[in-house]
């Protein structure tokens, strides 16, 4: 064919796709022959991210744009932003004021720009649980299951409100107002309504309705309802399907255009049997994977993998049509803007073909999104999330870091927590020391900062820790002064430098919110001393 590079393709993404291909052997000095020929094509037709935008961080437009073309270049095809409170309805300033929400003209700009990279931007908005930012504000307090709190899946109380009340005019009323302003902005025929962990469903509101009809019947009565407003509109329904295996009679009812999302985020997850189940029904369904940087601080980078991998297996078994990257912000979102960008890599290539991905090494994608980053420093984003291997104390879904740096005010996983030997997190710092020492010896980079900032988050948490286990209990405000003393400098340290990093790729709205977490651990560091109870020194 003379020198001529000949493309095959089924369709215009196919172009696209083969000119990545090209472009990276090129920049792996690869010598393309002419008797080469490349076959090549994705597990999943559907290749996924979801950016959690509700958790106090919303990304300015220019990090967002710079994350779209980084899924672009990793062939991701879906996008959607995670959606509870941070959309500028008109009408709803009230609750999303402080948070810089995303408007109708900037979700329209960021609708043609994915297109332009062959992205779909598929609209997204919690409309049953994780309603509590809407619901915590009395003028919408009507509008929800309870107001008391409750108590969730592990047997923890929540306080205030979460659901919505799905027996409710009003609740179906405030809904449609909602995707009536919101859909009309994306080219999408598609939106995500989650639907996902309604954990107080019956416990107050709908307690009655519950009893008589069972809680499965009321959650799809009200899931027909929501799927009927957006039907209207002309919008195709996705949902997580995690309720619906405690409401399995459920299944073989749903409406058959429905799309469903399986989410598991442990290496242990039973990807197989839930597959299996959505299989025979023949329902299209996408499965759902997870950066595991929420509520950890660094990430868990182990556990990505390892279920990354399992879920693409089962999920091509089973006959899933997507495979879905999240990156969610629970607990204040305390991981940097660097910390999931090599599972977001490793992700990509899982949906793509997990068959042709043998190892976990990223590190080629991570510097493609950090140019002046060293080999070092991509090595050192990835190890700082496999430290709390290191540490010995497991945590439910997360590592112990997140709950103890930005969860002290609920406890909930630190109460939890597991193995807490004060040798082990000895082993832990003594490797953050070493990346840091190592860090210490190179330039100034753009990924340097949340390194740095990362590594001594992590020592910090490593030693509140230890402070569990030498003085016998888990509370902070009832450490010995001289450790106090000491963790709180750094904990304020931490701070200052948390609210600068912040700028740099976030909007203003929500920093406050997400820093008094750390300011309440400060003022459990206040030196006041405090009797201890016997009853508390359990570990």
């Amino acid at each position: 064919m003379g020198g001529c590079l000949v493309v095959d393709y089924a369709d215009l993404h196919g172009i696209r796709y083969a000119h990545l291909a090209i472009n990276q052997l090129i920049q792996k000095n690869a010598v393309i022959r002419e008797d080469i020929v490349i076959e090549d094509w994705p597990d999943f037709p559907t290749r996924s991210v979801l950016l959690d935008i509700s958790r106090d961080r919303v990304p300015t437009m220019a990090s967002l744009k710079r994350l779209i073309d980084y899924f672009s270049s990793l062939r991701f095809n879906q996008l959607q932003l995670y959606t509870e409170h941070t959309f500028a309805y008109r009408n709803h300033e009230k609750v999303w004021a402080n948070y810089s929400p995303i408007t109708a003209q900037e979700i329209k700009e960021i609708d043609a720009y994915c297109r332009q990279l062959g992205i779909e931007l598929v609209a997204n908005q919690a409309c049953f649980g994780h309603m509590e930012k809407w619901l915590n504000h009395a003028d919408y307090q009507h509008l929800a299951e309870q107001t008391s709190g409750f108590l969730d899946q592990r047997g923890d109380f929540r306080p205030g409100a979460f659901g919505l009340n799905p027996i409710s005019p009003q609740t179906e009323t405030f809904i449609d107002e909602l995707l009536q302003e919101l859909l009309p902005n994306f080219s999408s025929d598609t939106i995500n309504i989650n639907f996902d962990e309604t954990m107080d469903l019956g416990a107050g509101a709908s307690k009655s309705a519950c009893e008589i009809f069972g809680k499965g019947k009321v959650y799809l009565t009200y899931l027909n309802k929501v799927i009927s407003l957006a039907k209207s509109k002309g919008k195709q329904c996705q949902m997580f399907s995690d309720m619906l295996f405690r409401y399995p009679n459920l299944i073989d009812q749903l409406p058959d255009d429905l799309i469903l999302l399986n989410w598991g985020y442990e290496p242990d997850h039973p990807f197989d049997a839930e597959h299996k189940q959505l299989s025979l029904f023949g329902y299209p369904f996408h499965v759902v994977v997870s950066t595991n940087c929420f509520a950890s601080v660094s990430g868990r980078w182990h556990a990505a993998v390892s279920h990354m991998r399992r879920a693409a297996k089962s999920a091509k078994r089973f006959g899933a049509e997507g495979y879905m990257v999240t990156e969610w912000g629970d607990m204040g979102h305390g991981q940097q803007y660097a910390m999931p960008i090599p599972a977001y890599a490793f992700g990509a290539a899982m949906a793509w073909g997990q068959e042709q991905q043998l190892d976990s090494n990223v590190i080629d994608a991570v510097k493609g999104f950090y140019p002046d980053a060293t080999h070092t420093e991509a090595e050192a984003l990835i190890a700082l999330q496999d430290i709390y291997l290191s540490t010995g104390v497991k945590t439910p879904n997360c590592a112990f870091f997140g709950p103890v740096l930005f969860d002290q005010k609920s406890r909930r996983h630190i109460k939890h927590a597991t193995g807490v030997p004060s040798h082990t997190l000895d082993i832990a710092r003594k490797e953050l020391t070493m990346w840091k020492q190592k860090l210490a010896l190179l330039d100034a980079s753009e990924m340097m900062p949340d390194l740095l900032w990362t590594i001594d988050a992590l020592d910090i948490a490593c030693r509140i820790v230890q402070g569990y286990a030498e003085e016998g209990h888990r509370q902070v405000e009832r450490f010995s002064s001289s450790r106090k003393d000491t963790l709180r400098h750094d904990v304020q340290q931490l701070l200052n430098t948390y609210r600068k990093l912040w700028a740099e790729y976030y909007r203003p709205g929500g920093l406050t919110q997400s820093s008094e977490r750390l300011e309440y651990l400060l003022t459990l560091l206040e030196d006041i001393p405090v009797q201890i109870d016997a009853q508390e020194a359990v570990l």
